[in-house]
């Protein structure tokens, strides 16, 4: 008898209007969709592949081990609390949540599951800051999800001096307008990042964002190479000033500058008249703060503890279209 109640109840749930599993699906997290809801019934592996779901893939959220990310179930009232439907989702949760217990999975296979589903229609990728990238990653999801408009890569050593595959990659992009880059590994530093390969593919991009180390080099390179850019941030970064003023002066299109919390490396023929002249002519709204009252300033860690602050503060920016 309970066998038959069983059935009946899995058969609710198999025949449920496509268009209400469609809104609830788009409140869980990937991994749930993915490696859970995905793969309970034809009717469900059929909605993931709703487009509406996949607009944005953000795997910021977990945690990384390594090349593997790890992730964990929310539990049943977490669930609840977070969808508000309470008698539906309790038992949504008992019927798949548990179907397939995640405790480790590479990167690379993840991204192959979710590809799966979302094809070609994301437009947003948020990484992990310590997500371990490798070029058969990046190349695999260029490949996969063309379409990206809005991108948070982090660049690590396995990644250093790639350029052919960051070529294909942005190659693929045609559509990107907002990067946020950080450096998430002390011994790249100070790794150059090759912008030619974004400047000559990525004529819509708008948005930049750079944590890390910016030289006089990428100065000039992204003066060379991004005239489309209208916002850049600088947050955290160590910068030298004179190629700070390079990028004031060399933009002809920017017109948001953030530098919050970054580290100066002064110039002895850079005057403070200079800059304050440069910032007044060219732009229409610099964004700093007071060295003196900044809480994150002063609680800066020596080198080899910036990672813990990039990571922390990296998805926030005082500029919106750099948040995620």
């Amino acid at each position: 008898m309970e066998k038959a109640d069983s059935s009946r109840e899995d058969s609710k749930w198999a025949t449920l209007d496509r268009n209400i599993l469609a809104i609830i699906f788009d409140k869980l997290d990937i991994m749930d969709i993915t490696m859970g809801a995905s793969r309970v019934c034809i009717s469900w592996f059929l909605v993931s592949h709703n487009k509406t779901l996949w607009n944005t893939i953000d795997l910021s959220k977990f945690q990384h081990k390594r090349n593997n990310v790890i992730y964990k179930y929310r539990v049943d009232d977490e669930v609840e609390e977070a969808l508000r439907f309470s008698n539906l989702l309790i038992k949504m949760s008992h019927f798949f949540f548990n179907f397939c217990e995640v405790k480790g999975i590479k990167l690379r296979n993840l991204l192959i599951e979710i590809t799966k589903l979302s094809r070609t229609a994301p437009k947003n990728l948020f990484f992990n800051f310590y997500s371990n990238i490798k070029k058969q990653d990046l190349m695999y999801i260029a490949e996969r999800m063309p379409n990206i408009e809005k991108l948070a890569l982090p660049v690590s050593w396995s990644l250093c001096n790639e350029v052919k595959s960051f070529k294909f990659a942005f190659s693929q992009w045609k559509n990107l307008k907002t990067l946020i880059m950080a450096h998430n590994d002390f011994f790249i530093w100070p790794y150059t990042f090759e912008f030619r390969v974004v400047g000559e593919n990525c004529s819509n991009l708008n948005n930049l964002k750079i944590m890390g180390y910016l030289d006089n080099k990428d100065a000039v390179e992204i003066v060379r190479y991004l005239q489309s850019l209208k916002r850049l941030s600088l947050r955290c970064s160590s910068v030298y000033l004179e190629g700070v003023l390079l990028l004031i002066r060399g933009l002809g299109n920017l017109a948001i500058l953030n530098l919050t919390h970054c580290q100066y490396f002064r110039c002895n023929s850079i005057t403070i008249n200079n800059f304050v002249q440069a910032v007044t002519q060219k732009l229409d709204k610099l964004i700093i703060c007071s060295k003196n009252d900044c809480k994150v300033c002063k609680d800066r860690p020596a080198m080899f503890g910036l990672d813990a602050l990039y990571e922390k503060y990296w998805r926030n920016d005082e500029i919106k279209e750099l948040e995620f």
